[in-house]
């Protein structure tokens, strides 16, 4: 059963502005994104657009939790996939969301994801 579904738009170009000021990626990003992306802005923008379509899955927004508390990562074929942590992995648990799936798409401008949460 569907316990809920979310979609984004990130414009890539707000990511690469962030890489070249030097912002605080952390606050946003985990260490293991940031490894794996290696300031590919499309990369990162991409992962952004899942973290705040999981956050529309959970119906909250960010409140009561951190974006680096939803990690995207990829498998072997290169299709993204979700870790929670934190707050995030709360929020799965009180809403019996048992696995969360996640895609991704880019144009040269922007990156979308969008998040169907599954429930027992």
């Amino acid at each position: 059963m569907i316990a809920g579904i979310g979609t984004d738009l990130v414009e890539i170009g707000r990511i690469e502005e962030m890489l070249h000021r030097g912002s605080r990626l952390t606050r946003i990003f985990t260490t293991t994104e940031l490894a794996c992306a290696k300031d590919n802005a499309a990369t990162l923008a991409g992962n952004f657009a899942v973290k705040e379509a999981v956050s529309k899955v959970f119906g909250t927004g960010f409140f009561g939790m951190e974006p680096y508390e939803i990690e995207v990562l990829r498998d072997k074929f290169g299709a993204p996939y979700v870790k929670l942590y934190g707050g995030a992995r709360q929020l799965a648990k009180d809403k019996k969301i048992i696995k969360i799936h996640v895609s991704i798409t880019n144009t040269k401008e922007f990156a979308q994801a969008f998040a169907i949460g599954e429930c027992v």
